[in-house]
């Protein structure tokens, strides 16, 4: 057995691991994160499916090398399927893998470390410093050859200098304003429950759900009545009932969502259902330069601002710092095609929650300002953007 295939068996025995764990590792999250229980235990399914197809990324690493070591940067707000499908890719590439999760879910942190540990074995070194000691580490180690970094894009930009003069691979993974874009021809009802289903997965703290959404003038009293239905019938409650969709939001969330909601009904907005944090919010009468058009909400507000046509909707889709992705349903083929310059997927008649789980691996990054790759090639610093392997980006082509 080569090299190669004993990491793909050690990525596949994981996976069996988290399905024979599954239970078990749903009431641990559960406990230390205090998510809604249904949705932990999608994600445990996910990380389960995503590790059983790793396979699928081998012709990705035709011709390429290990970097050596590499640092892992990982989002406060994932559960398992982020950090397995990062650090085996990591690891499958033949990598050392640092790995660090925000202090705050140190408990949690803990128990997926674990299992990495197991599986991966020594390979996985894990890491508790701040964030700021880890990629200052990382940047100044001569043996790292890239980092992946999950979070705010104003944090990471200051680190564009570190990068040119270390000469590190930086891949980074930043927030999203997703818009959805709702046009003629398309099917109201479907669109309102899949919107409604996608902006509030996990009480809307997901980078990739839609937070913003453009409907034809024409199409938009119907659209809202669907909507506010949809939003109206996802359950509400306590994390570890059987049947919440939307649970309590942190109290930094809630004070976000709370303000970027009262700005928006100040400015002339109106609550159509919810209006308080923890409950799924549809707004309208909304304007494109309130704060809850332009900053990331995460949180499950759903903002609707009626357009006259397909156009004036990807104007406005555009009209972001934010390019990670887009969702429409209806309208002309070339609406998702002129929206995939300046965003990193676009979805057509169906949500980001459908691709995921039709492509449990696809190819994932923002554009703009949700997401970048600094590195060099040749004597060029370059910056670039779009969906990428990790695979592959944690690699390097053979010499």
């Amino acid at each position: 057995m080569t090299g190669l295939e004993h990491r793909l068996e050690a990525v596949r025995a994981l996976g069996r691991t988290v399905t024979a764990r599954a239970a078990e590792l749903e009431e641990l999250a559960l406990a230390a994160l205090g998510f809604p229980r249904r949705v932990i235990r999608a994600d445990i399914d996910l990380a389960a499916r995503r590790l059983a197809v790793f396979g699928d990324l081998l012709p990705a690493l035709r011709g390429r090398e290990a970097l050596g070591s590499v640092a892992l940067a990982l989002p406060g707000n994932a559960i398992l399927s982020n950090p397995v499908a990062a650090a085996g890719s990591a690891y499958l590439a033949g990598n050392q893998v640092r790995v660090r999760f925000p202090r705050r879910r140190k408990e949690w942190a803990d128990v997926v470390v674990e299992l990495l540990r197991d599986a991966f074995g020594t390979a996985i070194e894990p890491h508790d410093e701040t964030g700021a000691q880890f990629l200052g580490d990382a940047f100044a180690d001569p043996d790292v050859g890239a980092v992946l970094v999950f979070g705010a894009d104003d944090w990471m930009l200051p680190y564009e200098d570190a990068a040119r003069l270390s000469g590190t691979k930086v891949l980074f993974e930043g927030p999203g304003k997703d818009p959805f874009l709702v046009l003629r021809g398309a099917n109201l009802a479907a669109a309102a429950g899949a919107l409604a289903a996608s902006g509030t997965y996990n009480s809307g703290r997901a980078c990739t759900a839609p937070e913003r959404v453009y409907v034809d003038e024409r199409l938009h009293d119907r659209f809202t009545e669907e909507l506010a239905e949809a939003a109206e019938a996802l359950p509400t409650g306590e994390p570890g009932d059987e049947r919440t969709w939307i649970g309590p939001l942190l109290a930094a969330d809630a004070t976000r969502v709370r303000r970027q909601v009262e700005l928006a009904v100040a400015g002339g907005a109106r609550v159509l259902t919810g209006g308080s944090p923890g409950t799924p919010t549809v707004l309208v009468d909304v304007d494109q330069e309130m704060e809850v058009m332009r900053a990331e909400t995460f949180g499950p507000v759903l903002p609707v601002l009626a357009v006259a046509d397909a156009a004036q909707a990807v104007a406005f889709a555009e009209d972001s710092p934010y390019g990670l992705g887009a969702t429409v349903y209806g309208g002309p083929d070339w609406v998702p095609a002129r929206l995939a310059r300046s965003h990193g997927a676009v979805h057509r008649g169906e949500t980001w929650l459908d691709h995921r789980d039709r492509l449990p691996l696809a190819p994932y990054g923002g554009r703009r300002r949700s997401g970048w790759v600094w590195e060099w090639r040749g004597d060029r610093f370059t910056r670039w953007d779009g969906p990428r392997s990790a695979v592959a980006e944690l690699s390097s082509l053979e010499i």
